[in-house]
């Protein structure tokens, strides 16, 4: 593909994804080709239906997000650093728009993405216990969805960037919040009286 040609794609791309997470859903194609100052034709040249548009979103985000925290990984951070850069990294990218339009994907499946994926949630929950600031019943499931879930915009009308600063300042009270608490662990196994 020319150069021109695939900044154009990834111009699409970033502004669908951006328009994903404003409008809380699916934008239409006119409103992702007029956001990216490229001409309809432009676009249905990169993604011919809906589908090839939704994939290559979803394909968009997780790739850049995957790489991110690949990224952090080759950089050494430890600990309970590294899933925090991961997950900040991951909103960065756009993640909650992968959650929004999941449902109107014919196919999600993509065993490239989900091995590069797996490995590097594994490393990162391992760096993440390795001091003792994560509890035990942790899992990888745990940091995927509450990224996922920080990652949706509020549906208030906030402007973008207002929203992704509550995420990022949530988020951060999340993993602080994450510390083992014998008490309340021990609290939850007890049945109520």
């Amino acid at each position: 593909m020319r150069s021109d040609a695939l900044r154009n794609r990834e111009r699409l791309l970033d502004v669908a994804v951006a328009l994903i997470l404003e409008v809380g859903g699916e934008p239409t194609r006119d409103a992702i080709a007029d956001r990216a100052g490229l001409g309809i034709g432009t676009l249905y040249r990169h993604f011919p239906d809906r589908q090839s548009l939704l994939h290559a979103v979803v394909r968009h985000v997780l790739e850049r997000t995957i790489a991110a925290g690949e990224a952090v990984v080759a950089a050494r951070a430890e600990g309970m650093d590294a899933i925090r850069q991961y997950m900040h990294a991951a909103l960065e990218h756009g993640i909650g728009a992968v959650n929004m339009i999941h449902p109107l994907l014919d196919d999600t499946d993509w065993p490239d993405l989900r091995a590069r994926a797996d490995a590097l949630m594994s490393e990162l929950l391992t760096r993440g216990r390795s001091d003792h600031r994560l509890p035990d019943e942790l899992e990888v499931g745990d940091i995927v969805f509450a990224t996922i879930r920080f990652g949706r915009p509020l549906a208030i009308g906030l402007a973008p960037a207002d929203d992704r600063a509550i995420a990022h300042r949530q988020l951060d009270h999340y993993l602080d919040g994450l510390r083992p608490n014998t008490t309340a662990t021990q609290r939850r196994e007890q049945p109520p009286t």
